[in-house]
């Protein structure tokens, strides 16, 4: 972790800015990269990270035929189960608002 003084004692807020060696004015920022090489970057970035999917993809351990066939029947499975749970309380709730709101 990167502490707020050089070492020295005393808070980092009371030091002196830093100079440049050649004066007293505060060292320049760096300038921005020109604006030309920006859908550069961003091209080489794409390719990059799809030749990075592509490497992750040939990494994954992909389940057999059986195995996605047994998954899928389990999931639909699960699905009409809730289906059928979820049809019998709304059906058991209309009939009970129903027979209170026919008086």
């Amino acid at each position: 972790m990167a502490r707020a003084n050089d070492g020295a004692s005393g808070s980092a807020l009371t030091k002196p800015a830093r100079v440049s060696p050649g004066g007293d004015k505060p060292a320049a920022r760096p300038a921005k990269p020109p604006q030309a090489r920006r859908p550069l970057r961003l091209w080489n970035t794409t390719v990059q990270f799809l030749s990075d999917v592509r490497a992750e993809m040939k990494r994954v351990a992909w389940p057999d035929r059986q195995t996605v066939i047994a998954s899928s029947l389990v999931v639909v499975f699960v699905l009409v189960v809730t289906a059928v749970y979820l049809y019998a309380w709304d059906s058991v709730f209309a009939w009970v608002f129903q027979q209170l709101f026919k008086r």
